[in-house]
């Protein structure tokens, strides 16, 4: 049995939440703000920050909608930083000449911003989370509210990119893969998930259930090496797969898990 997933960022959680704003403050409670373009990040709602590559982040804003920004030229670090601020006039990050990301008093312009889907931020996110374990095997991530919590030594997934196999409510089998019904409140409000598989899978044809094994044995499906649906057991009496181990059925390869939009 595992633990539910947090509904913290894996990286620089509170760091982005409190992403800093040159020019106006925070609107009043209830006011609506209205992009100047469709592509633009509110830089007043940061939620989370992964960095995958030196040359950009990737980011999900208060509203849910996740984004890339590019910089013109390589920023790395960000992963690591104790301090990271967006910098917008009037609170809007476009891609325009006067914005940067300034990551532990170094400056980072930004030369655009894109709007991306949640299987390009969970994909970025995972290869946040896998450099981030790989580089510093201890890390203290400062929450939102000012608390610290425990030191992060090893791979650890977020409801961004996993869900918990124990939270798994229902699945189903469409044209693109699987779709995993979770629990909400134990996978940072996310009710669905897409699950790519690394091929057709012949086990899910006429299958009423399926169990989701782990690579890591975490008990957390995020598409890590190892991660499989794989065929249920039985229970019919004489039926050879009642007594076989998971590890051992029939199974597909899971290649990416993220919110289904």
């Amino acid at each position: 049995m595992i633990a539910s997933l947090p509904w913290v960022p894996l990286v620089l959680a509170g760091l982005a939440a409190s992403a800093a704003v040159q020019v106006q403050a925070a609107p009043p409670t209830g006011e609506v703000r209205m992009p100047p373009a469709p592509h633009c990040l509110d830089a007043r709602g940061v939620r989370q920050v992964e960095q995958a590559t030196p040359g950009s982040i990737a980011v999900r804003g208060a509203n849910g909608q996740a984004y890339r920004v590019d910089f013109s030229a390589d920023c790395p670090g960000i992963n690591a930083a104790a301090e990271v601020r967006l910098d917008a006039p009037a609170g809007w990050a476009c891609g325009r000449p006067s914005e940067q990301v300034t990551v532990d008093g170094h400056r980072c312009a930004i030369s655009a911003v894109s709007v991306i889907d949640n299987r390009d931020f969970a994909e970025a996110a995972r290869e946040s989370s896998r450099q981030f374990a790989t580089t510093l095997p201890t890390v203290t991530v400062t929450g939102s509210a000012g608390q610290r919590s425990s030191p992060r030594r090893t791979f650890h997934g977020t409801p961004e990119f996993c869900f918990a196999t124990r939270n798994v409510r229902s699945w189903s089998e469409d044209p693109q893969g699987v779709v995993v019904e979770t629990n909400p409140r134990r996978n940072g409000g996310h009710r669905f998930y897409r699950v790519e598989l690394g091929g057709s899978c012949s086990i899910l044809a006429g299958a009423n259930e399926v169990d989701f094994q782990s690579g890591f044995q975490n008990g957390l499906i995020c598409g890590n090496p190892g991660d499989r649906i794989v065929m249920a057991s039985s229970g019919i009496q004489g039926d050879g797969r009642s007594s076989t181990p998971r590890f051992a059925r029939p199974g597909c390869a899971v290649m990416a898990v993220y919110p289904k939009q």
